[in-house]
């Protein structure tokens, strides 16, 4: 059933069920009011048949002439009963031969009348001289009834085609409210047709949550995608630094007299398989969360690649200021790859110290990597963080480092600035956001 058949049938009954209350409600608020009115014309009316005469004899009297002309009129709907002292019963000749009993209390009640009329009746004491006086006197309220019942009705009526119009305002508004949905479906057919990568109909605010965290999500598909197609691209770089150690190791003449060095080469070829499974695998689909045994663990992780570019970097001291102990929330390997390129730089261009600082501060985690190299002008470094781009041609590499670094930074949302250090040569810091955890 669609969400606007559901909301008509809820609108029909609620608008039916609030009108029958309210023609319940008006008959009887207006039943009430005309027993009110009336009970006090019958009062008054027998508060004047009250005042009859009374002859020497002390014998009341009754006088048609100064009786009102419905009295003496049979079955008029007017009527009354006199009975005094309990001896002497007196009725209006619009009664006929029908027996009208008296109402008990001082409230007026419905009676059963002459030709089936529903008569309004009131029973009042009086005392006039040595009398006492019991009057009833009674109406027809049948043509009371009579129109109650058509209100009741009427109002009815009037609430069923009220339900149907509002059927149709509601149904009207309805169909301007989805509008904006139905823009966003031809957005969603163009997003599967790859002409857009985002959603930019507004949308009630019911909806907006949804629509920004579709194209929250959809952002960071593209960046999965981007991330993918570059990581073939950066596959051959991300090599380096294993083929490096392994050259190195392949140089010495001793090699085949120190099993330790080649269980060493063997453990970076490993390295080699393990980064090429990560690039292919990063070509493909980003993850997401990372699991608690792949994350980046500072006490254990970073003393490795230190002693992996101090086998690379012979003449370069690498100072390690890092007090970070606890695992991070990062992926090892890309973090690894982030220090590991921006390290083996340092190397290359320190003059002979090379340091890492590692701190969290107000949410962010800040790696700052420092040398005491030439450094690099203010004006060109913008240049170095592009895919491929080298200042200097006699430096071994392909100048792929501060590229991958900045695709890696910038997909987990931080910053990376290039900066002149104290020790003399280049500064990069690198500012990662904490993730939220949910």
């Amino acid at each position: 059933m669609s969400l606007t058949r559901r909301l008509d049938l809820g609108l029909l009954a609620s608008v039916l069920v609030v009108m029958l209350l309210l023609a319940h409600g008006s008959v009887v608020l207006f039943d009430y009011v005309l027993r009110d009115y009336l009970t006090e014309r019958l009062r008054e009316d027998a508060e004047s048949l009250a005042t009859l005469p009374v002859d020497r004899d002390n014998q009341v009297r009754i006088d048609p002439l100064r009786l009102r002309a419905s009295f003496n009129q049979v079955y008029s709907g007017q009527y009354f009963v006199i009975d005094i002292d309990d001896t002497i019963h007196l009725r209006s000749r619009s009664l006929w031969d029908h027996r009208l009993k008296p109402v008990q209390g001082d409230t007026a009640q419905i009676r059963e009348g002459p030709e089936n009329q529903s008569l309004l009746a009131w029973t009042g004491q009086y005392h006039r001289g040595q009398h006492h006086f019991t009057i009833t006197t009674a109406l027809d309220y049948s043509t009371v009834t009579r129109r109650l019942d058509w209100l009741r009705l009427c109002i009815w009526g009037l609430g069923g085609v009220m339900a149907i119009l509002l059927v149709f305002i509601q149904r009207r508004v309805i169909r301007l409210g989805l509008m904006p949905l139905e823009k966003l479906q031809r957005e969603l057919a163009q997003l599967h047709e790859g002409k857009r990568m985002a959603l930019e109909t507004r949308v009630p605010d019911e909806i907006a949550p949804f629509v920004d965290e579709l194209n929250h999500q959809l952002e960071r598909i593209e960046r999965v995608l981007n991330r993918s197609r570059d990581g073939i691209a950066n596959l051959g770089h991300a090599l380096k630094t294993p083929l490096s150690v392994m050259e190195t190791q392949l140089a010495r003449r001793e090699l085949e007299q120190f099993p330790d060095l080649r269980q060493s080469l063997h453990a970076r070829l490993d390295d080699i398989h393990r980064l090429v499974e990560k690039e292919l695998q990063r070509a493909r689909l980003d993850t997401g969360e990372v699991s608690a045994a792949a994350r980046f663990q500072p006490d254990s992780d970073i003393q490795p690649l230190l002693d992996t570019l101090r086998e690379i970097h012979t003449n370069v001291t690498f100072i390690n200021n890092n007090t970070l102990l606890t695992p991070l929330p990062w992926d090892r390997d890309e973090l690894l790859e982030i220090l590991g390129n921006l390290l083996d730089n340092a190397g290359k261009w320190a003059h002979g110290i090379a340091r890492l600082t590692m701190s969290c501060d107000r949410g962010r985690f800040v790696m700052l990597i420092e040398d005491d190299g030439p450094g690099i002008p203010p004006d060109q470094r913008a240049r170095v963080m592009g895919r491929g781009t080298r200042l200097d041609e006699q430096v071994s590499g392909h100048g792929l480092g501060l590229g991958i670094v900045e695709q890696i930074v910038h997909h987990h949302g931080g910053e990376i600035h290039l900066g002149e250090s104290d020790l003399g040569g280049l500064a990069v810091t690198v500012e990662l956001p904490t993730p939220v955890s949910n």
